[in-house]
């Protein structure tokens, strides 16, 4: 049975389905914000680069790749991508991915990777893994989209920023926007993890018709 996910949220514009799943559209790039300001003082920068930058040095690092090289290469609907992550540290990892027109979707976790956001020190991971029951798909809309990568020590509640349908195999994310990089600061102070022990990494691409 080919039923079909649409990623919503990130700019990548994603569509699941049993080995066809599209990518949201392209990640939204907000407007510049004010600097968001959390309750141990520490600072997240929200701009049009980027969503979420910790500015406080961290031992821990996240690499992010796409399948295409270059920084900010054009990927045409209907084509196929895939995104690998790997962390220098124990880490558990969420991916994010922003579309051009600012919604987000949630890709790490799922249920079709088993739900497994946790990462070992050097382990490369890419999504979707070899012999996956799904496959991520380019989509409209068109335009700027990024992928946002978030590492940290241990796991982050999400809950308020996701969440699972019954039978859904990818969350829906409930907050756009600013309401996005707060969201994240909150579960981050709420697991009280040191600002420099979380990063995050990101990476462009544009999502153009055929």
């Amino acid at each position: 049975m080919n039923a079909k996910l649409l990623f919503l949220p990130l700019a990548l514009g994603l569509s699941m389905a049993p080995a066809t799943a599209v990518f949201p559209q392209t990640l939204g790039i907000y407007p510049s914000l004010q600097r968001l300001q959390v309750a141990d003082t520490r600072q997240l920068d929200i701009g049009t680069r980027s969503i979420i930058v910790n500015p406080v040095p961290s031992d821990l690092s996240v690499n992010l790749e796409l399948d295409r090289r270059g920084s900010n290469p054009i990927y045409r609907a209907g084509e196929p991508i895939r995104i690998s992550l790997s962390t220098n540290r124990d880490a558990y990892v969420y991916l994010f991915s922003v579309q051009a027109d600012g919604r987000i979707n949630l890709i790490l976790p799922n249920r079709l990777s088993g739900g497994n956001e946790f990462l070992r020190a050097g382990e490369v991971r890419s999504f979707p893994p070899p012999g996956a029951r799904y496959q991520l798909t380019i989509a409209p809309p068109f335009g700027q989209a990024q992928v946002l990568a978030v590492a940290a020590p241990r796991p982050l509640n999400i809950q308020e920023i996701a969440s699972f349908e019954r039978g859904g195999q990818f969350a829906d994310v409930r907050v756009q926007g600013s309401q996005f990089a707060d969201a994240i600061a909150r579960a981050i102070v709420v697991e009280e993890i040191p600002s420099n022990q979380w990063v995050t990494s990101t990476r462009f691409y544009r999502v153009a018709p055929r």
